[in-house]
């Protein structure tokens, strides 16, 4: 396995890959509101994933250098120069990606699946089923102008703000899932920053722990796995829930194993 730092036209990523295995399929993997390259750091997992063939762009959006500082307003465009990369990498199958995401990182690949013909396949820890208000680069400025996650063409996106009546002392004590509960009560809010997920072009995996801290992960699956039944999705979809907390599913050998076969079924 070889690692290479990308640093292209803007991106800032690691490409993890094996040359003597051709053609391979890439999987993108973003991390969450930690910032930066996040996956890069779990190397069992990736070393795994590159021994089945395939290729690995662990990709930051935000708190790197020469990117945003605060996860707002993020360009959906930023990715679509790490589709474009990859597509002129030698060996590697063109316009056929998976997106692996954690936490705000599996909200953005849920987001660009159901955007993007490119993705094939989305696997989403701890998922959102829809587009949150950012994060400011002072999280406990997280109520003054207030923005989007996430935009496209300049344009903030849809999102669902958290409530107005968050105080700094529930950020210290982190009492963030239930700032999250407080605010999927908005229901007009959700519909308008609900995630299309129908309209992803290929398989859904999504993971979540019952005791999850910081947001209803497991919930907001289930309404992910309610719009696709009642949208008539085609493809795979299923959830798997464990009995753990956020970050604990991402270190759980049952979860890569679970992802290792649903890759051999449906983006092999």
């Amino acid at each position: 396995m070889i690692k290479k730092e990308v640093t292209e036209n803007g991106l800032v990523a690691d490409f993890f890959t094996d040359p003597s295995i051709q053609p391979s399929k890439a999987i993108i993997m973003l991390g969450g509101s930690e910032g930066g390259k996040s996956w890069s750091r779990i190397r069992r997992p990736i070393a795994l994933l590159v021994q089945r063939g395939y290729s690995l762009l662990s990709l930051a959006y935000f708190k790197s250098e020469g990117l945003p500082s605060s996860l707002e307003e993020i360009p959906l465009e930023y990715f679509e120069k790490a589709f474009d990369w990859l597509s002129t990498q030698a060996g590697i199958v063109p316009n056929e990606y998976a997106i692996l995401g954690g936490s705000k990182g599996s909200e953005a690949a849920l987001l660009l699946g159901s955007r993007y013909p490119q993705v094939k396949a989305v696997i989403a820890f701890s998922p959102s089923s829809l587009v949150w208000q950012g994060i400011p680069t002072n999280r406990f400025e997280i109520g003054e102008d207030v923005k989007s996650s996430w935009a496209c063409n300049g344009q903030g996106l849809p999102f669902l703000p958290y409530p107005s009546s968050i105080k700094k002392r529930d950020l210290v004590l982190l009492r963030l899932r239930k700032m999250h509960e407080d605010a999927l009560r908005n229901t007009a809010r959700v519909a308008d920053a609900a995630i299309q997920v129908e309209s992803i072009q290929g398989a859904i995996l999504l993971i979540s722990g019952e005791r999850d801290r910081l947001w209803p992960a497991t919930h907001m699956s289930e309404q992910i796995m309610n719009r696709l039944k009642a949208k008539g999705f085609d493809n795979h979809y299923e959830h798997i829930v464990f009995s753990s907390g956020h970050n604990g599913i991402v270190m759980n050998k049952d979860s890569w194993r679970k992802i290792f076969a649903f890759l051999k079924e449906y983006f092999a």
